[in-house]
């Protein structure tokens, strides 16, 4: 059984395709995209499908390290 962990990105505009193309080549699926800025700000849904059995010591080490890049 696989669970889904969700985080919404919020983004200056003119970063908002970067910042898009950096979550799917670290194999997040794109969902609720909001590409208008409302107040200069974009944002989007990144999905992550994780295995059940991943303990969240080791989904939090993941994302530490995707974020340290």
């Amino acid at each position: 059984m696989r669970m889904a962990m969700r985080i919404r990105v919020t983004t200056r505009a003119d970063l908002y395709e970067k910042r898009k193309r950096q979550h799917i080549e670290r194999g997040y699926r794109i969902e609720d995209e909001r590409p208008i800025p409302v107040n200069g700000l974009c944002s989007f849904i990144a999905v992550s499908e994780i295995p059940e059995s991943d303990a969240v010591g080791d989904l939090v080490a993941r994302e530490l390290s995707g974020m340290a890049r």
